[in-house]
């Protein structure tokens, strides 16, 4: 989309609610629409450390690390609602009406559709220069309006970090954030405390490391029905800046009820071959 087409009919629009031939509320939600089209030219670059979520049949795009190791601020999506050839695939690139305020990578998103809002949380914020320009560790994203904002959240703010994964209960509204590696520290420093996202109440509580994993990043996180959540691998810290792989066998289970830490073994673990 070419910013004379949205220009032209933005103007066609807002001449519309000036002579009453169009609402407020319905111009509002046509330019939404025209700011939604995709651009047929557009082909993101390849990334690595960005972050993503599915919106209905959209899988929405945040950020990344390019080859020149700069993070991104590029925001774009993967129409799945049918079926399409991999060589071309339906990308739609909403960057320039709804950038991140940030450069961003390694950092985590979760949905609330509750409140139609992304919550990105934690990660690299750089700006235009690549210089750290950290405001808050967590932004909304409202994914109707393309509107980013700063919620104002209570309590105590958690350590920067990247490198996690976020969970959210759309039951209850909070979303569980486990881990991490610290931003800033001239060491590397893991984290092994569970960081919970209160968004019904806007509130932070940090739940204390009892029983917890070692201190980790880089895992996997799956919320069972059951409000359960599974992690597994990852990267433990063994020693001053020394880390390792964490044993696939070994599984923890947070209790999102209880707000309790529990531990599996797995024993038959079945690996599967991707085909190239």
């Amino acid at each position: 989309m070419h910013v004379s087409s949205y220009e032209t009919e933005k103007a066609s629009l807002l001449e519309g609610v000036k002579t009453g031939r169009e609402s407020l509320k319905t111009a509002e939600k046509a330019l939404t629409e025209v700011l939604r089209r995709p651009q047929v030219s557009f082909i993101p670059v390849g990334r690595y450390a960005h972050s993503s979520v599915l919106v209905g049949d959209k899988l929405y795009f945040f950020g990344g690390m390019n080859n020149d190791l700069k993070c991104l601020n590029e925001v774009f999506y993967l129409d799945v609602s049918r079926p399409f050839k991999t060589a071309v695939p339906p990308w739609v690139d909403l960057t320039q009406n709804a950038e991140i305020p940030f450069k961003s990578c390694w950092a985590t998103v979760s949905l609330n559709a509750k409140e139609q809002i992304i919550y990105l949380f934690g990660g690299f914020m750089d700006n235009s220069t690549d210089q750290d320009a950290f405001v808050s560790s967590i932004y909304t994203f409202g994914f109707n309006t393309l509107r980013w904002n700063i919620p104002n959240i209570r309590g105590i703010l958690p350590e920067r970090r990247r490198k996690m994964k976020s969970i959210i209960d759309v039951n209850t509204g909070k979303i569980y954030i486990f881990g991490g590696q610290a931003i800033g520290a001239t060491v590397i420093t893991l984290f092994n405390d569970m960081v919970i996202l209160n968004t019904v109440e806007s509130s932070w509580l940090n739940n204390p490391p009892v029983n917890s994993p070692s201190i980790r990043t880089g895992y996997t996180a799956t919320l069972l029905t059951s409000g359960i959540i599974a992690y597994i691998g990852g990267m433990e810290m063994v020693e001053v800046n020394t880390t390792r792989l964490v044993d696939i066998r070994q599984i923890y289970l947070y209790d999102t009820n209880s707000l309790t830490w529990s531990e599996k073994v797995g024993i038959n673990i079945i690996c599967f071959t991707i085909p190239n």
